[in-house]
């Protein structure tokens, strides 16, 4: 789940937040009342954080200590602090178990070649709709 996140994460953007004092970051000063985007899409194609940040690679945070509660700035698919998303484990909980369930209850077979492009926007749909077409495959019989 951690890589999908990485890699498409629900919007480009988290919500924006406002200085409400002047600070320097990494030298340079931030002056008060500015407001700042932070392009999460950008930071999970990164290929100063990343290695090749392009790839689907699940097994890259097996052995890894990055959480999504935002302690980790590499991954910040529910924002960081106090204005992290307050529905985070619930989100997260739900993707997993629909995940889980389509994986045990279905074979899949995909029609076509995959495209990975999104379209860029609030949220980021795929630009080409995948066509995947589930076979049931659990019996009705109960166990023996």
């Amino acid at each position: 789940m951690k890589e999908t996140f990485r890699l498409h994460p629900v919007g480009a953007f988290m919500v924006p937040h406002e200085c409400t004092e002047g600070c320097n970051v990494g030298g340079y000063y931030v002056p008060p009342k500015t407001r700042l985007l932070v392009n999460v899409w950008a930071m999970g194609r990164d290929d100063c954080i990343w290695r090749d940040p392009l790839e689907f690679k699940p097994e890259r945070f097996i052995g890894s200590s990055i959480d999504l509660k935002g302690q980790h700035f590499e991954l910040l698919p529910f924002g960081a602090g106090r204005r992290g998303c307050p529905g985070m484990s619930m989100g997260s909980s739900v993707v997993h178990l629909a995940v889980a369930q389509l994986i045990h209850c279905f074979d899949w077979s995909v029609e076509g070649e995959v495209n990975r492009e999104e379209e860029f926007g609030l949220s980021l749909p795929k630009k080409f709709p995948l066509s995947a077409l589930p076979s049931w495959r659990l019996t009705t019989e109960g166990p023996p």
